[in-house]
């Protein structure tokens, strides 16, 4: 959780650059502790001369430019209210960010901002209040087995799995760098190039819980189908990422755990079907579970 909060902190500043061009000017940062170290012209800029420098007023929700628009300084409950209490119907990355910088500035006005403690307890507070979804595990109930275990059976689902990933695997820079490359480039069209392969982790999925499995294989089997399930998830998350935050860093982080679920499922295969001394042609589906192939 101090993880998850860390990084939706940390990627905040990158993404409210589609949310609200104002804070671009001043953010430059991609790190939460780097708003007390902002450069000394940001730090004392006050456009209405209201005592209140003018990246205050933005983390406020107030005008920097107009003095009557201004919180009561030194007052927690103030700034609490005019960064949560909002008529409008907020999303949850808008309803968290107002509730972590709220509670930020609360922080800031007690000269507590730069102490651990406090900053893993806004930490802590911050994605207690983060609801994740999740991705669709699959149950053994939900895959095909048949019960006859012999090596041609076993050989038989080595080619039918191959063939599904050789008819449907499609090559494509993997989701997260494309994701990144939006994010940097303030790109959202460069998102659309992960659907191809949203479709491909689907077909694939689709397929094989029409495999029938070996019953010495319906674990490994099951362990693929989720892994694949992960892989749909996360590269629909990171789809996301250029209009929900919260969904691009929760595919960023899952990312690399996706993707080690599915080698060790994949490799699972090839070592059972090594283990029984199967083999197969270069024109037979289960050639990429041999090695070196």
């Amino acid at each position: 959780m101090i993880f998850l909060a860390i990084l939706l902190v940390g990627g905040a500043f990158v993404f409210a650059e589609y949310r609200n061009k104002k804070a671009k000017a001043i953010y430059s940062s991609t790190e939460i502790a780097k708003v007390d170290t902002i450069s000394d012209d940001a730090q004392k800029q006050d456009s209405d001369g209201d005592s209140i420098p003018d990246w205050e007023e933005i983390l406020l929700g107030t005008d920097p430019k107009d003095p009557k628009s201004k919180a009561v300084a030194g007052s927690k409950s103030t700034v609490t209210k005019d960064l949560t209490k909002t008529p409008e119907k907020l999303d949850q990355i808008d309803t968290v960010s107002r509730e972590f910088f709220a509670r930020y500035m609360e922080l800031r006005q007690m000269g507590l901002s730069k102490d651990k403690t406090s900053q893993e307890d806004l930490a802590l507070k911050t994605a207690s209040g983060i609801v994740l979804p999740q991705s669709k595990v699959y149950k053994t109930s939900d895959i095909l087995i048949k019960t006859d275990i012999s090596k041609e059976v076993v050989k038989q689902y080595g080619n039918e799995v191959g063939i599904i990933f050789k008819k449907y695997s499609i090559k494509s820079r993997n989701e997260a760098v494309i994701a990144k490359d939006a994010m940097d480039k303030e790109n959202l069209e460069i998102l659309k190039e992960i659907d191809p392969i949203i479709l491909s982790y689907k077909n694939i999925l689709n397929n094989l819980l029409k495999v029938k499995a070996p019953q010495t294989m319906s674990q490994i089997h099951l362990d693929l189908v989720n892994s694949v399930s992960s892989l749909i998830f996360v590269a629909e998350l990171l789809k996301k990422s250029g209009i929900d935050p919260i969904a691009g860093l929760q595919g960023t982080g899952g990312y690399l755990k996706a993707m080690e679920d599915f080698n060790s499922a994949f490799n699972a295969v090839k070592s059972y079907l090594t283990f029984l001394g199967i083999t197969y042609t270069a024109q037979e589906g289960g050639i990429i579970f041999i090695s070196n192939q």
